[in-house]
């Protein structure tokens, strides 16, 4: 992983997981998720089902497998600014630095280039997509409560299932 997006601290690690876990709900994704665990390597905190690794299928069309393809990068996407957007806005109380936000578009481009073949207009359009709309989630202070409580939970816990996620998270519908 590269060092910018490494964790400083288990603060650190955890809302980044907390990031992670909120944009799996806001993104409609929980059947993705099968659990989150802070005690797993970063790059192994969130455990997804067999769905989520696209291993190719005969039986799929061309159309199906791309769409297919393009749903778990734009999910990973979204995971990843996410991650590094919770981190800075809720447990640092920072917009996050512009030299973070390139390092980071600099890593989605490069993955939609090898990860989906995208063309980088293509790959620059979904990324700032992502990148807005995440920033007006973690800009809104009710998300910030929720983020903290999430936080408290998953380090007191260490390890929650999909559905603990979805239960302690349940108050992002609210706001």
């Amino acid at each position: 992983m590269n060092d910018t997006f490494s964790y400083t601290s288990e603060d650190d690690k955890c809302y980044g997981a907390t990031g992670m876990a909120i944009a799996v709900v806001v993104y409609d994704s929980e059947d993705m998720l099968a659990s989150i665990s802070l005690d797993a390597s970063p790059e192994h905190m969130l455990e997804y089902v067999d769905d989520f690794f696209f291993a190719g299928n005969p039986g799929l069309s061309a159309k199906s497998a791309w769409n297919q393809i393009l749903k778990n990068f734009n999910l990973t996407m979204a995971l990843t600014i996410a991650n590094v957007m919770c981190r800075s806005m809720v447990l640092d109380r920072k917009p996050v630095a512009d030299e973070l936000r390139t390092r980071l578009h600099d890593v989605v481009m490069e993955e939609g280039r090898d990860t989906c073949s995208l063309d980088d207009d293509e790959t620059e359009r979904l990324f700032d997509k992502n990148y807005h709309y995440l920033y007006r989630i973690f800009n809104h202070q009710g998300v910030h409560g929720v983020a903290h409580d999430f936080a408290d939970s998953l380090k007191r816990m260490r390890r929650m299932s999909r559905m603990e996620v979805v239960d302690r998270l349940r108050a992002l519908n609210m706001i």
